[in-house]
């Protein structure tokens, strides 16, 4: 009986230890429940069978219980009426019921003892029970926040890797529109410059024109 008791307890007390030590704490302390649970069924069962035991030696006991009467009653009867030998005979009886009942009495007690254990040992682990289902609640809990602050570390890794390629396209766009920018006004030099080269040009030509009709006019 006590076995049981022991077990558990070394289970309870190194509890922590094998959470610790153990890749999978969820899968862990299921397993202590698990282990836990099956106790307290064999457990149970020991002690249902005990009952039975214990309720069948009292019936024993109220069968003897009536016969150390009867055979009481004969032996006064016999005395009574000066059987000595008869009488003898009951008494004899008499003692053999007796020492039977004192045995009954024996296992009775023997089985009530173990049935109170039992009941104890059913009554620990089931505190030991309680206690490992709020352990496994609390590291399912636990595990469940992890996997959220995972899960939100990988959605704001996504958003940050959206927010760098939106920057990057971002600087891509100013830089395209700087470039184009640079380029509309390189252009729009080159367009002052050839404006001013082509009108000294044709202001040269004018200027050779004018000559020209000066000198034909002096002739």
């Amino acid at each position: 009986m006590n076995i049981f008791t022991r077990f558990v307890d070394l289970i309870n007390s190194n509890i922590n230890s094998f959470l610790d030590q153990a890749e999978d704490p969820e899968k862990m302390i299921k397993l202590v429940i698990s282990k836990i649970e099956d106790t307290i069924v064999e457990i149970r069962t020991s002690c249902s069978a005990s009952m039975a035991a214990k309720a069948r030696a009292e019936r024993s006991m109220n069968d003897l219980e009536a016969e150390v009467y009867r055979w009481t009653e004969r032996a006064e009867k016999a005395a009574a009426k000066n059987l000595d030998q008869l009488a003898l005979e009951a008494l004899a009886e008499k003692k053999k019921a007796l020492s039977k009942l004192d045995a009954l009495k024996d296992e009775a007690a023997k089985y009530e003892k173990m049935i109170n254990g039992y009941k104890e040992d059913i009554h620990k682990l089931e505190e030991k029970l309680a206690n490992a289902r709020n352990k496994y609640e609390k590291i399912k809990a636990q595990a469940q926040a992890e996997q959220q602050a995972r899960n939100a570390e990988k959605q704001f890794s996504r958003a940050n890797s959206g927010f760098d390629r939106y920057d990057r396209m971002e600087e891509r766009i100013d830089r395209m529109n700087a470039e184009r920018q640079s380029r509309q006004t390189t252009a729009e030099t080159e367009r002052k410059f050839r404006e001013m080269e082509e009108a000294e040009e044709l202001q040269k030509e004018l200027d050779a024109l004018k000559a020209k009709l000066n000198k034909g006019g002096e002739n």
